[in-house]
Formats: structure tokens, C-alpha cells, sequence
């Protein structure tokens, strides 16, 4: 063996691993910071992972390995992932507050606004979607990128919709 490479690859991913952690921590706080309601905290705190394990589903599907540039855009979608569901949840509470039960609340505040966060969505992707037309060694760098964020941000959209509404139903009606 002349070289051996693996042991920065390892590094490079583990860097790449924490840093995505470490925005998802911060994307919390920052929640907490704002929303001062541990309701609304656990939905949005259930809502990363499950965007970020779809979006690694997208990636396999697709035949993309994790390596530095998809780790990377997932790196990078963590802040966006919890858009759609803060919209949606902030929607929800606004019903809520009005005085409709959680359910109700669910029902009329994630229906209400799925077509503007779709549209908001689709504006964030429609950016990333040359990057997976790409020729060449750029091409191969940066699609993997692009189809990490890309998928993450549809994943994260399906979550707002779906399970987002769900959780605050669930959880909210116990309060």
C-alpha cells in the first residue's frame, strides 16, 4: 500500500456527521428560543430525523452512496428541513389558539397552507436541480449533493403534511 486515504475519509465524514448534528441541536434551540412550547419543540425535533432517514432512502433508492458531497448537502438541508414544519405547525397553533380543538386545528391549519409551502419548496429545489445535469467530474461531485438537499426538502414537505399535523393533534390534545 502506498497511500492510504481512509483514515481522512473517516474523518472527513465523522466532521461532516457532527456538523449535521450539531445544526440539528442548534435548529432546536433556536426553536426553543421562538416557539416556548415543548409541544411544538417535539414535533419539529421528530420532523428532523425522519426528513434526514427519507432523504437517505431517496439516496439509496437513486443508487448514491453517503459519501462527503451528499453528507454535505443533508449538512445543508438540516436548516430547511424544519421550514416547512415550522410554517405548518405555526398555522396549526394559530387555529388552536381560536379555539378549535387539536384535531380540528390539524385538519384546517396543515390543509390550509400545503399549497404555499409546496411552492416554497419547489423554489428551493427548482435551484438544485441543474446541479444533477452536470457532466463530468463536476457532475459526479455535485449531483450527489444536489439529489441530497433536493430529497431531503420533499421528504421534509411530506413529513409538514403528514406527520406534523398528526403529532400536534396527538400531542396537543393532551395538554
Amino acid at each position: 500500500v502506498i497511500t492510504d486515504q481512509s483514515d481522512l475519509i473517516r474523518a472527513s465524514l465523522r466532521n461532516v456527521a457532527n456538523a449535521a448534528l450539531i445544526g440539528a441541536i442548534l435548529a432546536v434551540l433556536v426553536l426553543f428560543l421562538f416557539l416556548r412550547s415543548l409541544t411544538s419543540i417535539l414535533v419539529i425535533a421528530v420532523a428532523i430525523p425522519l426528513a434526514l432517514v427519507g432523504a437517505v432512502a431517496v439516496l439509496h433508492i437513486a443508487g448514491i452512496t453517503l459519501n462527503l458531497m451528499s453528507l454535505g448537502g443533508l449538512a445543508i438541508a438540516v436548516g430547511m428541513l424544519v421550514d416547512n414544519a415550522i410554517v405548518v405547525l405555526e398555522n396549526m397553533s394559530r387555529h388552536r389558539r381560536s379555539g378549535k380543538s387539536a384535531p380540528d386545528a390539524a385538519a384546517e391549519g396543515g390543509s390550509e397552507i400545503g399549497s404555499a409551502i409546496l411552492a416554497s419548496t419547489l423554489t428551493t429545489v427548482v435551484v438544485f436541480v441543474p446541479l444533477l445535469y452536470l457532466q463530468g467530474l463536476v457532475g459526479q461531485l455535485f449531483r450527489d449533493m444536489g439529489l441530497a438537499v433536493s430529497g431531503a426538502l420533499f421528504i421534509s414537505l411530506v413529513v409538514a403534511l403528514t406527520l406534523v399535523p398528526a403529532a400536534f393533534a396527538r400531542w396537543d390534545a393532551r395538554r
